[in-house]
């Protein structure tokens, strides 16, 4: 067993593992706690684990760090399902196994997603210490059950103590990228070609999109309710794009649309007003850059989690919540009188600037570094 007082390192290096994925929600908040580490140990070297054939090797590979991909699988509750979950987990646990032997990690961050168990139980097995980090306010399946196995676990929410071991849980929001706020409003509407003279709004429904909020945004713009004093930033999601372009080549469209925005801190600069889902790392985001939303959570995530996440956030002011059953009615409505009410936008904005965590990826990089520089 090994010494988990004591880290493995290779000519001084610190090596920590970072373990979760299955969608963005998951995979940036290490992405972002592995830039903060970085920069705050320049000669420290970190290793993404993610699925095999999954959404996590391009994105990692982006921001510059290495990833070893295993196979896992999430559990279907049907006997076909359950046969192919436990096939491939055994053959993760192996494959998790072999990475901490060869890569010896000082430490192990699990994000969530069931991508997070084979590495976690694997760390726990080898001795390694284990940190969670947890986005949500009801915390997810695989979060709840590896929690056991963690020395800490931070969360974005106070409401998740109620599913985890409070004596573990350590309150510190959720960690954005340390380069959120670095973007020039001037530069980023240059860079999407906006009009210097207009209020944006930014519609964003996801990595995907979101086909329910595209086309009653296109509902919208076809009844011309965006007044001339606007402008729209759209991600539309590649599945929704091309039908979308064909559809705005035939209105009055004052703004930019795309498939997907890269540049979310530049978006987020030239943005007035954002329409978005309530996922936990967007509401962070938008509540570093002190933005007023109207949130519209998407209905079918695990436990309706992000209906939670979105009241949880609106509670102060900082957020109008539509529910997407709601939508189709609401949205024009909710929508034309915030772009007309400069103050009621005003309040808004700092009501969400009044719930941000900017420090919280260093919190967090700053806790690994103490527990593995501990003797």
């Amino acid at each position: 067993m090994m010494d988990a007082r004591r880290p493995p390192r290779s000519g001084g290096q610190i090596r920590v593992l970072f373990a979760g994925g299955g969608t963005g929600g998951h995979l940036m908040p290490a992405i972002n706690i592995a830039i903060e580490l970085r920069r705050q140990d320049s000669q420290l070297q970190a290793l993404f684990v993610g699925r095999k054939d999954g959404m996590e090797k391009a994105i990692v590979e982006k921001f510059g760090f290495e990833i070893r991909e295993i196979e896992i699988a999430g559990l279907k509750r049907n006997p076909l399902g359950i046969v192919r979950f436990i096939h491939k987990w055994r053959k993760g646990l192996s494959q998790a196994k072999r990475i901490m032997a060869e890569f010896k990690p000082a430490l192990v961050v699990g994000t969530g997603g069931y991508v997070s168990a084979p590495a976690v139980r694997a760390a726990r097995k080898a001795g390694i210490p284990v940190f969670l980090q947890e986005q949500n306010s009801l915390p997810g399946l695989a979060t709840r059950t590896l929690s056991r196995y963690a020395e800490r676990v931070f969360i974005a929410y106070e409401n998740a103590t109620r599913y985890i071991d409070k004596g573990k849980c350590q309150l510190v929001g959720n960690p954005v990228r340390p380069d959120l706020l670095d973007a020039d409003r001037d530069k980023s509407y240059a860079e999407f070609g906006l009009d210097y003279a207009k209020k944006t709004l930014l519609v964003v429904g996801g990595s995907s999109g979101a086909r329910g909020v595209n086309y009653s945004m296109l509902d919208i713009i076809r009844s011309n309710k965006i007044t001339d004093s606007w402008q729209v930033l759209w991600q539309t999601g590649q599945k929704d794009y091309i039908d979308i372009s064909q559809a705005l080549a035939e209105l009055r469209f004052s703004g930019k649309h795309l498939a997907f925005i890269f540049n979310m801190p530049a978006a987020y600069a030239v943005a007035d007003l954002i329409v978005c889902r309530a996922g936990a790392m967007t509401l962070a985001e938008i509540a570093v850059w002190g933005l007023p939303s109207i949130l519209i959570p998407y209905p079918y995530a695990t436990g309706d989690h992000q209906t939670r996440n979105a009241m949880a956030f609106a509670a102060s002011g900082a957020a109008i919540v539509i529910p997407e059953s709601e939508m189709v009615e609401r949205l024009p409505v909710v929508l034309s009188e915030l772009m007309t009410d400069d103050q009621k936008r005003k309040s808004m904005a700092a009501a969400a600037r009044a719930q941000a965590k900017p420090d919280a990826a260093g919190i967090i990089a700053k806790s690994i570094l103490e527990r593995i520089n501990a003797v």
